[in-house]
């Protein structure tokens, strides 16, 4: 008898390069310098509750306390939304939740993690030459896992995303996703951001 495949989903990312990209570096160096003077006297930003980002990081509402993150937002909000625009997208209307800056040293990382039904949305500032990689996870319990002479045939349950300095990466918050860890001497920077889907009337779905 024969049996038959039928690819039931597939998960897409979209990427693009910053614009005025080492206008907006030089602005987010200069936050984390601040952050660090900062907290030599206890004034910086980071949360005190530990999450999935075991580095340091910003308040979750950065663009809030640094005018520069809410216009780098504004500029990629922007962009995403012409994205959509021009492919057709079910979203009328995206309102940042929340955007921080993560600076990872040696040996620190993100573990696996989801965001809300959010749009999420990395932008690689100083990643080069820093051995870590940004992945993508599967999300499949591998119930069908073939095996081979009774050793367990290898799955491929991560996608390693190759990203340069400028780059930015989005995506559905759903898809788990992590950071490898920080192989080098060197500071690696982003900045995350997760928008949420606005629907300004209701939607008639069936």
């Amino acid at each position: 008898m024969q049996i038959n495949r039928l690819k039931i989903f597939t998960d897409e990312a979209f990427y693009f390069d910053m614009p005025d990209f080492y206008v907006w570096k030089k602005h987010i160096d200069n936050i984390i310098l601040i952050e660090e003077n900062n907290e030599k006297n206890n004034l910086h930003t980071e949360p005190e509750n530990e999450c999935n980002v075991r580095a340091k990081r910003t308040a979750w509402n950065s663009h809030a306390r640094y005018p520069v993150l809410e216009d780098l937002s504004l500029k990629i909000k922007q962009i995403l939304s012409d994205f959509i625009d021009k492919e057709g997208y079910d979203i009328p209307n995206l309102v940042l939740r929340d955007c921080w800056i993560n600076w990872y040293t040696k040996d620190q990382h993100a573990t696996p993690h989801t965001h809300d039904p959010d749009l999420s949305v990395v932008f690689f500032v100083d990643v080069e030459d820093s051995g870590a990689n940004f992945l993508f996870h599967s999300s499949k319990n591998f119930i069908l896992t073939k095996t081979k002479k009774d050793k367990l045939l290898s799955v491929n349950a991560l996608k390693k995303i190759d990203v340069k300095n400028g780059s930015v990466v989005f995506f559905d918050g759903a898809i788990p996703h992590s950071v490898s860890s920080n192989l080098s001497d060197k500071r690696r920077v982003t900045v995350a951001m997760n928008f949420k889907a606005v629907y300004n009337s209701e939607r008639n779905e069936y």
